[in-house]
Parts: C-alpha cells; structure tokens; sequence
C-alpha cells in the first residue's frame, strides 16, 4: 500500500484547496492573496467613486496627481474645456490664439485612455501643415 500513496493523482494532493497536504492550515501564499483579496473587496466602492468623479471633473484627477512643488496650474477656461471634452462625444471647438488648443486636446485624450481603457482615438487637423505641427501621436492597445 505504501507505493500507491507515492502515486496518487493531483486531484487527490489538493483536497480541500489546501496544497500542501502536510500543512492543514493552508499556504501563507494563499492566505496573502486572500487578504490582499479582501482588500480590495473593501475599497472596490470607493475606488468605482473616485474613478466616476474624475471622468466627470478631469481637472481635479490633475490637480490630484500634480506634485504640491510643480507648479503647473490649469486657468478656468482650460477645466471647463477638460470637463467638455470627457462628458461629451463630440466637441467642435474654435479658438482664439494661445488657447493652448493642442496641448488641452492632446491632454483630453491622454485622460480618456487613462479613464477608458481601450478606447480608440485621434485628431483631425484642418490641412498637411497644421498636421505636420502637432508633434504627439496618441495610439492605445486594447488589453
């Protein structure tokens, strides 16, 4: 009887979901995934406010992740252009010089790939020569 206990199938070495069988209690790599697990259980709410309140108010996601020494500051025109840009499909926009056209509309797409994993995007321009001025090139992978 002793040499068919050295072959017994896998099935039979992780009874339970314990696997080590001369351990009952379980594997300390299994308890740590279990807590790590019920972790984030716990804050899986918060985690879908916060993200829903950034998708609303994109300005604030920046103003959150802005170190307190940089000292980069949107003006309110561009936060009311940020939050238009991600509430809505669609936006036509026309601007006045040193709007800072670009860089918004650049920005407004980085955090729709933040916020929206996935998603596809590019920029339209009015000619070649307005083209070949934008320098960035926005491609997401989808997972």
């Amino acid at each position: 009887m002793r040499t068919v206990k050295k072959f017994q199938s896998d099935a039979n070495k992780y009874s339970n979901g314990i696997a080590d069988i001369y351990n009952p209690q379980g594997n300390t790599f299994q308890k740590e995934n279990e807590e790590k697990i019920s972790r984030m259980e716990k804050t899986k709410d918060i985690f879908k406010k916060y993200a829903s309140f950034f998708r609303q108010y994109p300005d604030i996601f920046i103003d959150t992740i802005t170190p307190k020494e940089s000292k980069f500051k949107l003006f309110f025109y561009q936060r009311i252009f940020l939050r238009v840009c991600l509430r809505y499909r669609y936006v036509y926009a026309t601007f006045t010089r040193a709007f800072s056209k670009s860089f918004l509309s650049i920005l407004a797409l980085y955090l729709k790939c933040i916020f929206y994993p996935g998603i596809k995007l590019f920029i339209c321009s009015g000619g070649k020569e307005q083209a070949a001025n934008i320098k960035f090139v926005v491609f997401v992978k989808p997972l």
